[in-house]
């Protein structure tokens, strides 16, 4: 993927999932890791994380896009695997086929079903 789709995805989930991503702001700093790859001088990327935790260490900060590709399974509709299986109390993500398109429409489903339950 291109470090500029990324920067588009990223401003795209913000908008149609804002509630999924607490305290994004513009990186304005460093390129992403992805456009540090590419060579290219993608920036002010919708971003999550970084700053310092409570003993003062720095965290890592992820772009919108990165961060929803590393969680979308704890968000969806998917239940937990039963007890004794390997996978145990893990999300059963099977027959979800994680495509931009498909990542794109459970953020909005999940904001959809975030928005009925907070009425």
């Amino acid at each position: 993927m291109k470090a500029r789709i990324e920067k588009k995805l990223s401003k795209r989930l913000l908008e149609i999932a804002p509630s999924q991503f607490h305290g994004a702001w513009i990186d304005k700093g460093e390129p992403t890791e992805l456009a540090y790859e590419q060579g290219t001088r993608v920036s002010h990327i919708w971003s999550v994380g970084g700053g310092v935790d409570y003993w003062g260490e720095g965290c890592d900060a992820y772009t919108v896009w990165e961060i929803w590709k590393m969680n979308w399974c704890w968000h969806g509709p998917f239940e937990v695997y039963p007890g004794g299986h390997r996978h145990e109390g893990y999300p059963n993500t099977e027959g979800f086929r994680p495509t931009t398109i498909n990542l794109l429409k459970l953020a909005a489903d999940c904001e959809r079903s975030h928005k009925e339950a907070h009425k």
